[in-house]
């Protein structure tokens, strides 16, 4: 599984609030495969193939309802909190210092749950765009959807296109260097004005038909599809305590090269990761 280097204002990392981690545990080492193993504080960290790749931890009472988190990269957390704030965010935690970094949790001015992250490590990678890893992230705009376009663009410096199709839904795409790596879709009657809007983690999977099966078998219910996408066939899925989360079907990544060559030289100590290279004549 390839690693790329993080770059600020990215998603970066995903955390699941529920309230059984137990449950949460066992529902997605059985639909991904990941290897969920908890720390001396209770957050669970997630890998696929070694690589971290989401955490969960027990979600506080008064918090929202089970829910994915997505966080997105600060060089300055602080500073970047206090313009959020500025731009009409409300901090619901934070900063405060976790295993991976230092970090906030946000609501968007629309009503969105986000987060901000700034790695302890000055080697931030993500792992991301194949199975078991997170693939595409969205906003879904239930109202003041032009509002929350400007609201990330000023905050995050944020290059975002907006296209509308032929039923006038709009449609906004960001990207870095000319990449897409969020969406903003417009949701305004598809869901009642009492839902905030929302950030959507879409999870790959290498087959949607097995991975149907298993969530079924692990306690979850298909919400919506399958059904096919630009990302290919996909499917939106409550997991075992209620948190929504988006499957879509990638294909596995195909190694070019020795697979560690891209972890060369960065800091994976504070992911429990040792990529000190083998002699080679240790090596596989």
């Amino acid at each position: 599984m390839p690693a790329f280097n993080a770059v600020a204002t990215m998603p970066y990392w995903l955390d699941l609030m529920s309230t059984d981690t137990r449950k949460s545990t066992y529902f997605y080492s059985t639909v991904l495969g990941w290897d969920i193993a908890e720390t001396d504080s209770g957050w669970r960290m997630a890998k696929a193939q070694g690589l971290p790749v989401a955490g969960m931890l027990e979600k506080p009472d008064d918090f929202f309802t089970d829910t994915w988190v997505t966080y997105f990269m600060a060089d300055d957390l602080e500073a970047l909190t206090d313009k959020a704030a500025e731009l009409g965010s409300r901090v619901l935690a934070g900063p405060q210092e976790i295993a991976l970094g230092t970090m906030a949790v946000l609501v968007d001015p629309a009503g969105a749950l986000f987060g901000l992250i700034q790695p302890h490590s000055g080697d931030a990678f993500i792992a991301g765009g194949e199975p078991g890893t997170t693939v595409w992230h969205e906003n879904a705009v239930v109202t003041a959807f032009d509002e929350t376009i400007a609201f990330y663009a000023e905050l995050f410096d944020w290059a975002i296109e907006v296209t509308v199709d032929e039923h006038n839904r709009k449609y906004g795409v960001a990207t870095e260097e000319g990449m897409p790596f969020a969406g903003f879709w417009d949701a305004a009657g598809v869901f009642g004005t009492h839902v905030p809007s929302f950030w959507q983690s879409y999870l790959g999977v290498e087959d949607l038909g097995t991975a149907h099966e298993a969530v079924v078998r692990a306690g979850g219910e298909v919400v919506s599809g399958p059904q096919n996408s630009p990302f290919g066939p996909m499917m939106v899925v409550a997991d075992s305590t209620g948190a929504t989360v988006t499957f879509c079907e990638v294909a596995p990544y195909v190694e070019q090269g020795h697979e560690g060559d891209e972890l060369a030289g960065m800091d994976l100590s504070a992911y429990g990761i040792d990529t000190t290279p083998l002699p080679e004549n240790n090596r596989q």
